[in-house]
């Protein structure tokens, strides 16, 4: 058994907010590269396209706290505390089409989510300027950039600003503890993981006469907390069809990719290699393959170390369990459309921080002591450990700017796709729009086929793209597009939790794509008996689009 922690004290607020402020600063100088760039991809759908995120009215809210609102079904999340955060914003800093204050505001969440964590490591045991160095190797890694420079990922934000507080008030004020850790899974479900940690931090807690009693009734509470928003939660991502029903992979396949991942993971939390924005990696299709084998190696390795740990009552067993319990949801068990991505590790890296730093705090503690006394007279060994670290804390701030860069312009978004995954949806879509471009039409029709293989199937990306328009006409162009606005449609009526108006505006154009006006008319009955679902506007000029292609269809020539 491990020996009992001992906390240092604890700075004072005041010493805690300055060091919020520091890591705000620092962190504004390494995105500044980001901090004007626009909203892309999920920015667009979700704060842009969306009537209840245009005011900040009592309607609004009551629409955004809704479990099975409209609001719901556009993310495919319940997560009101996201949304309302958002809708905040936008009442004080104005309407999009400038980022700076959002992006800013991303900046400033992560640094004092950093100061958070190295509180968290103090009340821990880990002594105040180790906590720090650790906080600052968090606020500086570069997969965490993706979390930070990309507007909508406020949400993991967040979540593990109002989870690691859950953490922080656990014993003191419990209920004001399980506020936050509500406040938490309504940002993002990720944040469910704070709840491993917690048990496990209470179970090792060694409780004295003047201690507060360990808190196992409040950690029911937030148990009961999230199971009941894990059925919403569950309902509403498996019902706007974000699980892969139809997984063109093998069962071997998603198995032998879903421990390949773990190796890739691994790399990008340590060396930072591998980050990149919609990571498309190719399938794993072999025991052979080098990542399947470095994310079994890393599997049973953390298996071990976990088990071992929590035998032992070892200290590092909570911050084990939060990097566990983090992983768990986006293992593949059910598998999604966005299996790897950057901003995943966010969680995972707190976690094992925490572990290192509580394993290894009294050697670390002593080298920090001796730097700090003795300075140049510290020893090679100790000087050595510290030009590491600056190498470390330097190396990750230079490649964290690198990667802000990435964030200014969708065309570099694109580019960075592009060059990590020369055969993802990004390169294909370049290569279809640089075949229309020198009149190559069966070059960009393969290229197109290619992305709907790959599972990029919605017509409306091809409709509304001005490049690709000049293929309309072309035989094979225009039965690709009809296959996938068939299937489409028949993804669209079997949503478990399709509401009236949800994509109807899609529907009705594919409808029409494919000639099936009947329908497209039923779909416009449908919403037009739900009031709010789609504006009459745009009601009427569906129905005119409809009319017009009956007329086509009708008349002789």
């Amino acid at each position: 058994m491990a020996p009992p922690q001992t906390a240092p004290q604890s700075p004072g607020w005041r010493v805690w907010l300055c060091v919020a402020l520091l890591f705000g600063g620092i962190a504004t100088t390494v995105y500044e590269p980001g901090l004007r760039g626009p909203l892309v991809s999920d920015d667009v759908i979700v704060l842009i396209h969306a009537p209840w995120m245009e005011d900040l009215t009592l309607d609004n809210v009551i629409e955004i706290l809704d479990p099975r609102g409209r609001p719901v079904l556009s993310t495919a999340n319940w997560a009101p505390t996201h949304l309302l955060a958002h809708l905040i914003q936008q009442e004080f800093f104005g309407y999009y089409p400038n980022t700076y204050a959002y992006h800013l505001s991303n900046v400033f969440v992560h640094g004092l989510n950093a100061t958070l964590l190295a509180a968290l490591f103090v009340a821990h045991g880990v002594p105040l300027a180790l906590a720090l160095l650790a906080g600052l190797v968090f606020l500086l890694h570069p997969a965490n950039v993706e979390a930070v420079a990309w507007v909508f990922q406020l949400k993991t934000l967040l979540a593990f600003t109002f989870g690691i507080g859950a953490l922080l008030h656990l014993q003191r004020r419990p209920a004001l503890s399980t506020l936050w850790f509500l406040l938490a899974i309504l940002a993002k479900p990720s944040a469910g993981a704070v709840l491993a940690a917690a048990i496990v931090f209470e179970w090792l807690r060694q409780v004295g006469p003047e201690d507060p009693p360990r808190r196992t009734r409040w950690l029911f509470a937030w148990g009961a907390l999230l199971a009941a928003y894990s059925v919403i939660e569950f309902a509403a991502f498996r019902g706007v069809g974000e699980f892969l029903a139809d997984n063109p992979l093998s069962p071997l396949e998603r198995a032998l990719g879903a421990v390949a991942i773990v190796g890739r993971y691994l790399v990008m939390t340590t060396l930072s290699y591998g980050l990149s924005v919609f990571h498309q990696p190719d399938p794993t299709r072999s025991v052979l393959d080098p990542w399947f084998w470095l994310g079994a190696v890393t599997l049973v390795g953390m298996a071990i170390v976990c088990v071992r740990a929590l035998w032992q009552r070892h200290p590092a067993a909570g911050w084990l369990g939060l990097a566990a319990a983090s992983y768990a949801p986006i293992s593949q068990i059910f598998p999604f459309r966005f299996a790897l991505a950057d901003r995943y590790l966010y969680f995972i890296i707190a976690g094992l921080l925490g572990a290192l730093l509580v394993t290894y705090r009294k050697p670390l503690g002593d080298w920090l002591d001796r730097l700090w006394t003795r300075r140049l007279a510290a020893g090679p060994r100790a000087l050595i450990g510290a030009a590491l670290t600056v190498a470390l804390v330097v190396g990750y701030g230079a490649h964290s700017y690198a990667r802000a860069h990435v964030w200014r312009s969708e065309r570099h978004i694109d580019r960075d796709a592009m060059r990590n995954y020369p055969n993802g949806v990004a390169a294909q879509l370049h290569r279809a729009r640089q075949a229309v471009a020198r009149g190559d039409h069966d070059t960009a029709v393969n290229a197109l086929e290619a992305l709907v293989r790959m599972g990029s199937d919605n017509p409306t990306v091809y409709l509304s793209d001005p490049a690709l328009q000049p293929l309309r006409g072309n035989p094979r162009y225009e039965e690709l597009l009809k296959t996938i606005a068939r299937r489409w449609l028949a993804t669209f009526e079997s949503l478990e939790n399709k509401a009236p108006g949800f994509g109807v505006v899609d529907a009705v154009l594919y409808a029409i794509l494919v000639g099936d006006l009947d329908r497209a008319d039923g779909y416009l009955d449908e919403a037009e008996r739900t009031p709010g679902a789609v504006s009459q506007a745009m009601l009427n000029q569906l129905r005119t689009s409809v009319q017009r292609e009956r007329e086509a269809q009708e008349s002789p020539g």
